[in-house]
């Protein structure tokens, strides 16, 4: 995806650059598709088989091309899962690296959150990867993760939110509101700290402002 970084950008000059100085059949692309993101920016889709490692290298390409005129990202369409039953000793990599072989995806595409604990003494984590990913490993239920067989369930797809007021239904390019909480913890809505750090009690900052209950 190319997002211009200055107001007068434009898509059509910076699309004619990046095609006059890059061969798709050198990164052996056989089929792309160009389409307007909702935010703005141009989204160029690689088509068939291995089209996330030839998108990396596409990507790559166009920012060596573009430089600092603009931002070059891979989106990818991201689903959840809640790995259960961990042990101790299971490492963040050991869980990139199974998410990855189960479901068919690369290392640099997968997020993890904090590992808490469990009551049992175990652990749990979430996870996000590819859509694709996230249904495929789900789909079998337990995976291998060092000597342990932890349990995968899929989570439900979140709202559309933005990240600077914390309303439904926009995205930050398209919000009007006066208020911006960007730079307020998204667990307690205090300044100064984030949410993975955050050990205050849970308080949604928008639902204090709307006077409802706002204990989550």
């Amino acid at each position: 995806m190319i997002t211009g970084n200055r107001e007068n950008f434009s898509y059509a000059d910076a699309l004619k650059k990046a095609r006059s100085a890059i061969s798709l059949n050198d990164l052996k692309i056989d089929k792309t598709k160009i389409r307007k993101a909702a935010n703005g920016s141009l989204l160029i889709e690689v088509m068939g088989p291995g089209g996330a490692e030839k998108a990396s290298k596409l990507r790559d390409q166009i920012h060596e091309v573009l430089k600092d005129d603009a931002r070059v990202t891979r989106p990818v369409t991201k689903g959840e899962v809640r790995l259960i039953g961990l042990h101790d000793a299971t490492s963040p990599k050991e869980i990139i690296d199974a998410i990855s072989r189960y479901g068919n995806c690369l290392n640099e595409d997968i997020k993890l959150g904090p590992i808490h604990p469990l009551r049992n003494g175990l652990f749990t984590v979430w996870v996000q990867c590819p859509l694709g990913a996230a249904i495929r490993t789900a789909n079998y239920g337990k995976i291998g993760i060092g000597w342990t067989q932890v349990r995968v369930d899929l989570l439900n797809n979140r709202p559309i939110q933005c990240f600077r007021c914390w309303r439904f239904g926009h995205l930050k390019h398209s919000c009007s509101s006066k208020e911006d909480y960007a730079g307020s913890c998204f667990r307690c809505g205090g300044e100064g700290h984030i949410a993975r750090t955050c050990s205050a009690p849970p308080a949604c900052k928008v639902c204090r402002l709307d006077g409802r209950a706002f204990d989550h």
